[in-house]
């Protein structure tokens, strides 16, 4: 069932998955998909339910509409397409220091998730919707730091006015 929350723009959608455990053991955890039209590029899993400790995992919206087609990701978040139980699947594999965790989500559901969020903003307007004011006002001043820093005074006068080229 797909729920959206009290707050205008978001999503989410519950379920039931598999986790492949080493040596191909299987156990159905309950993970939440999320997304916020605020923050239109990301979606996130979350593994468990009410009541116990969960935890969050954000990756591009991107990596998982395109991880429904063909294998993609090369970091900690990974996906491709599987079958599972005879089933059109997709396998989240998710790695951290903590160690690896595979999962099977059902891909008709991962996919109407998608179309959905896709409904909401539309993957080339992504980028337009971001308050990029407020994503970068934890950044110091600029790149040479706050007025009267210490960086400021020893970047001061290093950098040349304009770009230069070989030749000038």
């Amino acid at each position: 069932m797909f729920r959206r929350l009290g707050r205008r723009g978001v999503l989410q959608r519950a379920l039931y998955v598999q986790v492949v455990r080493p040596g191909g053991r299987r156990r159905w955890v309950l993970v939440g998909l999320g997304f916020d039209a605020a923050d239109p590029i990301a979606v996130t899993l979350t593994v468990g339910g009410p009541g116990v400790d969960q935890i969050v995992w954000r990756f591009a919206r991107r990596l998982l509409a395109e991880g429904t087609r063909r294998p993609v990701g090369l970091g900690d978040v990974r996906v491709r397409p599987a079958v599972a139980a005879g089933e059109a699947a997709l396998a989240l594999r998710l790695s951290s220091p903590s160690g690896i965790a595979e999962f099977e989500l059902p891909a008709r559901e991962v996919v109407a998730f998608l179309w959905r969020s896709f409904a909401m903003v539309p993957a080339d307007a992504e980028v337009d919707r971001i308050d990029w004011t407020a994503e970068l006002r934890f950044l110091p001043g600029g790149p040479e730091g706050p007025p009267g820093s210490a960086l400021r005074r020893r970047a001061r006068g290093r950098f040349p006015a304009g770009p230069r080229h070989a030749g000038a």
